[in-house]
């Protein structure tokens, strides 16, 4: 069975803590893993919180990632191919030896306010733009205010639509997710999602959601962190995530102080199971059908991940688990690849 995964933070990694991309034990996205797992395409995430930082700083940030993700298929070309087009994305889901990669940019801060610079990113190969992270010029997030599209977002989905860009709408407060819902032409997606009714975590998705989602063609990214699955879990995260944004926008902590206060607070609890997350996925199929689930990681931008996964070449226990759980094989191989490729050649 091939894998797509709409979503991890794995290029940060390998950018600001200098891993090696053949690193099994440093990071959940690395080069056996995505052999052995039979991962047909990974969408690389660009994320530039830009707290502290200047909108050129911010901007230049995000090139240094894009220009790395280019340098990893320059040294593995015999595995790794770019896939800016669906033509190449198509060649590469035809060949069992190749693992495409899609450019996306999570939190549209780097674009400085102004829809026009997409056109710029696009020109480097971006196809996936998270519209927000935390609260910025084009729209609040479920972090911050609450607020929705502002006019500068709505000209941005406009943007999006006329090159072909994937919008996501992971992050985005509820009145932003209408509103983008309204904006767009083409289909959406939640690229890092689970379902909220299942845990109460105010980044999943409700049934009406869902249904939206499905009915427009889009795609929700099933998604392995522990804080999206199981609501113990959740509530204790919710705590630890609110402490460190705060300290994030007053400027008293770093991204890396985070990642270390996040670590050091949420190791010692138990991680989510195989069976919570089964919960989901059924949930979400009942809700929107099979053609809307596919897969969403998060890989490299957890702490938790569901146990008894470690990284991408863990992925395949977790279809063992959910054909055992009486989930046909037709719709698990959609679930894994074939959504996810069906919206890319919907909206490329």
């Amino acid at each position: 069975m091939r894998l797509f995964d709409l979503h991890c933070d794995t290029i940060t990694k390998l950018v600001e803590k200098k891993r090696e991309f053949t690193d099994t034990k440093e990071l959940h996205v690395n080069l056996p893993g995505l052999i052995s797992s039979q991962t047909a395409a990974q969408v690389f995430a660009c994320f530039v919180p830009g707290y502290n930082q200047t909108p050129d700083q911010v901007f230049d940030h995000c090139n240094i990632l894009i220009d790395a993700i280019d340098a990893l298929a320059e040294e593995h070309q015999d595995r790794l191919c770019l896939t800016p087009s669906l033509q190449q994305l198509e060649t590469v889901m035809g060949s069992d030896d190749n693992t495409g990669i899609i450019i996306a940019i999570e939190g549209a801060t780097p674009l400085k306010g102004d829809p026009d610079l997409l056109s710029h990113f696009y020109d480097r190969g971006v196809r996936l733009l998270t519209i927000a992270w935390d609260d910025n010029e084009f729209c609040g997030t479920v972090f911050g205010n609450g607020k929705g599209l502002t006019p500068k977002g709505r000209a941005l989905i406009a943007r999006c639509n006329e090159l072909g860009v994937a919008i996501d709408v992971s992050h985005a407060s509820d009145k932003a997710f209408f509103d983008i819902a309204a904006a767009t032409k083409k289909p959406f997606s939640a690229t890092h999602s689970n379902a909220r009714a299942v845990c109460p975590n105010d980044r999943n998705l409700t049934d009406e959601m869902i249904k939206i989602i499905a009915d427009r063609g889009g795609i929700i990214g099933l998604t392995y962190g522990s804080g999206f699955i199981s609501p113990q879990y959740y509530h204790r995260e919710k705590i630890n995530r609110e402490k460190i944004l705060k300290g994030l926008r007053d400027g008293s902590i770093t991204i890396k102080t985070a990642h270390q206060i996040s670590h050091e607070a949420l190791s010692h609890l138990e991680r989510a199971r195989l069976e919570d997350l089964a919960r989901h996925v059924i949930h979400i199929l009942d809700k929107g059908g099979e053609e809307c689930l596919g897969l969403g990681s998060d890989f490299d931008g957890v702490d938790s991940l569901v146990e008894p996964v470690d990284g991408v070449s863990d992925v395949p226990r977790i279809f063992d688990f959910l054909h055992k759980q009486g989930i046909l094989s037709r719709v698990l191989e959609k679930i894994a690849c074939y959504n996810a490729m069906a919206f890319f050649k919907r909206v490329l």
